[in-house]
């Protein structure tokens, strides 16, 4: 089954100076940076669970886009990661995904759950793609990131 990545991840250490960077060199434009508050993130990495604020972006032109994530703390989304973070591809069924890929041995570095529990996406290590991860997007929320792409905007 061929799983299609519509975007890539990057962690900056400056997302004002990343978004100019990436416009100038590859043309892309970018919508505001958004702070986001995730209610529940499991950062396998950092060894820690609870809300995370981020800061991100994501580039206006696709299908395939660019989401550029200011670093910040010590798990998952720091800074010393800086880089291309992951691939995200859209799952249709995260939960039996993540019990799949935990049962074959997978390492998972942070799963992003919503406030009632349910999973919104998770991040699974690819060792031999050179620390870059995959991330599984819950395809439930496409309508939501695609208004965010198009707007700027991030429903509620």
């Amino acid at each position: 089954m061929l799983l299609q990545p519509y975007h890539a991840g990057i962690i900056v250490r400056d997302i004002s100076r990343a978004i100019d960077d990436l416009s100038t060199r590859l043309g892309y434009t970018f919508n505001a940076p958004t702070t986001i508050v995730i209610p529940k993130v499991e950062d396998r990495v950092a060894g820690s669970t609870g809300a995370v604020e981020l800061v991100a972006t994501y580039s206006r032109e696709g299908p395939f886009r660019l989401e550029v994530i200011q670093g910040q703390g010590e798990g998952v989304y720091s800074a010393r990661l800086s880089g291309l973070h992951h691939l995200g591809v859209w799952e249709s069924d995260p939960e039996a995904r993540l019990r799949q890929l935990e049962a074959d041995g997978e390492q998972v570095d942070a799963v992003i759950r919503r406030a009632d529990g349910t999973i919104s996406a998770f991040y699974a290590s690819a060792p031999r793609l050179g620390g870059t991860r995959i991330e599984y997007v819950n395809d439930d929320r496409r309508p939501q990131l695609e208004e965010w792409f198009a707007t700027g905007i991030m429903p509620r």
